[in-house]
């Protein structure tokens, strides 16, 4: 293989920073990027996922749930990946949403969230409580929603707003914020060619600007004793560093907990930063309300066949019915890609169930399921209709004991009704 190149004035700042490390870093450049996972607790644990994927998973320093994998690894050559029981996340990304302690009641915000790699973290991380997971990109919004819903969370609000517009709508409330900022993207380098070519010390210099002005917006959510965790992948110290530095200066009321680099050639991983602050003070405990549940005919005949997890039943004017978490505010004038659960949409009499409901949780709330071979799970993650007996209506399709979707049985046939976006090629 032919040696990467990279920026000279990126390798040159490296060089002064790392001295003598400076070639072991520079070989490590040179290798292969690294794979690792993060096993959901939300639906698995290390003893169950080793014994499903047949392989012993190591574990990894940045993260008690991670596992660093072979370069060879695919993770859609198996169904368990569509069922949700582990995420796809490099190791040192790993280590940010694992530092800060998460309250039983707490209100947790992700700002700048997508794809949803330290959201459902940090969802899996929560004992109660909501989870706000935002991003500014519509369309990278809708990914972040994707792998909610595949994590099985039922506690999030996806939100897809500026920062400044949410900030100010949850000012005071939150307990614990990140913000894992968009950066120049150096610790990307090795499995991102878009990264290295879009890279120069200008771009350097922007995204410090951005992200001084996003740490702005986030330091009026985090409430009196409550986290603040900045991260970035990159290595300039205009990024990191020197903003957290900025930062407390203009902060006297955050004190710096912890601060650390991780870098492709002392960790598993490919690169991260973070620096871990607190606000002085004490806690106040977030006081959670649900609202009157709607009433929902078709939905009623149809609970019959789920166990619903509890929440506020909310119907939406096109048909949509959603179950929504207790929450201590109203997100009114942010814009909403989803908030808490969809069950499904009401057609008239007819009830047609989501696929986030059969997503949900450890286990699929559906009561009807049917449990598929490796073969006939993978036919149906491409979308295909099976010929198989299973109880008449709608119901979940199994592997392994974990819901894959949906489907509807009807003589002796399983009709897919896994979504088209999710679907194998």
């Amino acid at each position: 293989m032919s040696e990467r190149v990279y920026p000279e004035a990126f390798l040159s700042r490296m060089q002064t920073m790392l001295s003598d490390d400076y070639p072991r870093f520079y070989g490590a450049l040179q290798s292969p990027p690294s794979k690792a996972l993060r096993i959901n607790s939300l639906k698995t644990d290390r003893e169950e996922l080793q014994r499903l994927l047949g392989q012993k998973l190591s574990t990894l320093c940045e993260n008690p749930d991670g596992a660093p994998l072979s370069e060879d690894f695919r993770p859609n050559a198996t169904p368990l990946h569509a069922a949700g029981l582990f995420y796809m996340q490099e190791a040192t990304a790993q280590a940010p949403a694992a530092i800060p302690e998460i309250p039983t009641d707490a209100v947790v915000l992700d700002l700048c969230a997508a794809p949803g790699g330290k959201s459902t973290q940090l969802a899996a991380r929560m004992r109660g409580g909501i989870l706000i997971a935002n991003e500014i990109v519509p369309s990278r919004a809708n990914v972040l929603l994707g792998n909610i819903e595949r994590m099985g969370v039922t506690n999030a609000i996806v939100t897809n707003s500026d920062p400044h517009t949410l900030c100010e709508k949850v000012k005071g409330q939150c307990d614990v914020v990140l913000v894992d900022a968009p950066c120049a993207g150096e610790a990307m380098f090795r499995k991102d060619e878009q990264a290295v070519r879009d890279w120069s010390p200008e771009h350097v210099e922007t995204c410090a600007v951005r992200q001084r002005a996003i740490l702005e917006d986030a330091e009026k959510t985090v409430k009196p004793g409550g986290q603040l965790v900045y991260a970035t992948c990159s290595f300039s110290p205009q990024e990191n560093e020197q903003t957290v530095h900025w930062f407390l200066e203009r902060h006297t009321d955050f004190s710096l907990v912890s601060i650390r680099r991780f870098y492709p050639h002392t960790s598993a991983g490919e690169g991260q930063f973070y620096a871990h602050l607190v606000r002085d003070g004490d806690r106040v405990p977030s006081v959670f309300s649900l609202g009157k549940s709607d009433r929902v005919p078709a939905l009623e005949a149809f609970s019959e066949t789920v166990e619903l997890p509890e929440g506020q039943m909310c119907a939406l004017k096109d048909g949509r019915v959603l179950l929504l978490p207790p929450t201590p505010f109203t997100l009114s004038g942010v814009k909403l890609v989803r908030a808490g659960l969809l069950l499904g949409e009401a057609k008239g009499n007819r009830f047609e169930p989501a696929h986030a409901l059969a997503m949900a949780g450890k286990t699929t709330p559906f009561l009807n399921t049917c449990a598929l071979s490796f073969d006939e799970a993978m036919r149906y993650l491409k979308g295909e209709t099976l010929m198989k007996e299973a109880e008449k209506g709608y119901g979940a399709a199994t592997y392994m004991g974990h819901a894959l979707g949906i489907f509807k049985a009807s003589d002796g046939m399983l009709k897919n009704h896994y979504p088209k976006g999710l679907r194998l090629l």
